[in-house]
This record gives C-alpha cells, sequence and structure tokens, in this order.
C-alpha cells in the first residue's frame, strides 16, 4: 500500500501541459501494478486524437517521476485508446526523443513548447492568486509591494486563497526564483520587477491566458467525460485550479 501510495504522489506530480492540472486531478490515470520494482502506469486522453506532442510529454513525464522513487528500478508506461499509443509506448520505453519516435512527423524536440506552457501556467495562477486578492480588498500597490512573508501573512487568507498561493509559489520554485521572506512575491516570469502603470494591461494579458487555459480544460475535461464515464470533480477539487468566480 506504501509504495502505491508513493506512485501516486509522483503522478500528481505529473500535469496535462495544455491544462495546468495533474494527470490524477483529471481522472487520466487509468491503472497503476506494481510487481517487485517494476511499475507499468497506464493513462488515457479525452479523444482518440488528442495532441501527439502533448500525449508524449505526459508519458515522458510518468516515467520520470516514477522513476525517482529509490526502490523502483523499471517504469512501463502505457497510454491508452489513442492514435499514436503504439509509437508513444515504444518511444517512451526505448528513452527515445519526440523526434526519434516520430522522425517523419516531428519538426523538432519538444523542450520549446514544455517551456511556452509553463510560462502561461506562470500567468495563469498568478493572475488567479492576484484577483483573489483583489477580490478581499487589496488595492494594485499594495499587491505589488507584497513580500513572500507579507503574502504568508495576510489574514484573510481562507481554504481558496491558500490553495492558490501554494500553487502560485509552487511555480515560482520551479522557475528558480526562490520564495525567501523578503523577496517580492509578483514578478514576471523572467524575474523582471512589475510597475504601476502596466500593472492593469499585464492582468488583461495574463487573465485572457488563464481564461484560454480554463475553457480547454472545461472541453477537455467534458470529453473525457463522456468518453469514459466518469464524474465531474468536486467543487473543492475544481476550486483547486479553477477560478471562474474571478471575473
Amino acid at each position: 500500500m506504501q509504495q502505491r501510495e508513493e506512485v501516486f504522489k509522483k503522478l500528481a506530480l505529473v500535469n496535462d501541459p495544455e491544462l495546468d492540472r495533474s494527470l490524477t486531478e483529471l481522472e487520466f490515470i487509468n491503472e497503476v501494478t506494481i510487481q517487485d520494482s517494476s511499475v507499468t502506469v497506464s493513462f488515457r486522453l479525452p479523444t482518440y486524437w488528442c495532441s501527439t506532442n502533448f500525449a508524449f510529454i505526459m508519458a515522458e513525464d510518468i516515467r520520470d517521476r516514477v522513476s525517482e522513487l529509490p526502490w523502483v528500478s523499471n517504469v512501463v508506461v502505457r497510454l491508452e485508446d489513442h492514435c499514436a499509443a503504439a509509437e508513444i509506448n515504444e518511444g517512451v520505453s526505448s528513452r527515445k526523443s519526440f523526434f526519434e519516435t516520430f522522425p517523419n512527423m516531428a519538426k523538432g524536440e519538444l523542450q520549446e513548447l514544455r517551456e511556452s506552457f509553463r510560462i502561461k501556467a506562470y500567468f495563469s495562477r498568478q493572475e488567479k492568486l492576484i484577483q483573489y486578492l483583489i477580490r478581499s480588498g487589496l488595492e494594485h500597490a499594495a499587491i505589488l509591494n507584497l513580500t513572500i512573508q507579507g503574502l504568508s501573512e495576510l489574514p484573510f487568507f481562507e481554504a481558496e486563497g491558500t490553495v492558490l498561493a501554494e500553487r502560485y509559489l509552487a511555480i515560482r520554485e520551479e522557475f528558480g526564483q526562490g520564495n525567501q521572506p523578503e523577496q517580492t512575491a509578483f514578478i514576471r516570469p523572467d524575474g523582471s520587477e512589475l510597475d504601476p502603470e502596466s500593472f492593469p494591461d499585464y492582468l488583461a494579458s495574463a487573465r485572457l491566458i488563464r481564461l484560454s487555459m480554463e475553457f480547454n480544460g472545461h472541453h477537455c475535461q467534458g470529453l473525457f467525460q463522456t468518453r469514459y464515464g466518469t464524474e465531474p470533480l468536486s467543487e473543492m477539487e475544481a476550486c483547486k485550479n479553477e477560478s471562474s468566480a474571478f471575473v
């Protein structure tokens, strides 16, 4: 049981790159089997023709995250019900790159695509948290002056705000920005500072990115539920990534 829980904790760190939501939350993980030190993970996607490059990224990340467990010696990833499942499963198991797996289709590797969608995720998580702060009564100037410590000491944080802050701080860490108490809480993905004059335009741009990701998320979730007859997420689960109230 402990090993299975450890595997699922690792799988919870694997996101659909287009949606910035974990595969466990989206219920894309279909089955996990453990045989001694070998782990097999099967997963499935909303449609038969979901983007091949995103499917490949998710398969790679499943393999790499589960392989981080010290007792795991082999990880087999099985994408199911997908038009390129055979190629992706063989490519990921053989540790081939995307280009090596699809030499007649791929124009290059996926690192640039990965980085592009992580930047979108940064904007989306940051904008959700900022909208929460605005709804809680903070002015733009006060938000821009917040430090990490100041953010953690805000008196009005409830469960929703805590979840949004944790997700934002996690992606700051991922971008190498650190979360030291004295650091400015809200900066751009490249580490540069925000200024009061351009802040409204910056927020509007970030909001468009967030809305686009949420629209895609709702669309994909509906397709997946229809395809496999799964239940919608609970209100609190949805709150972890959605902020439909912040419009």
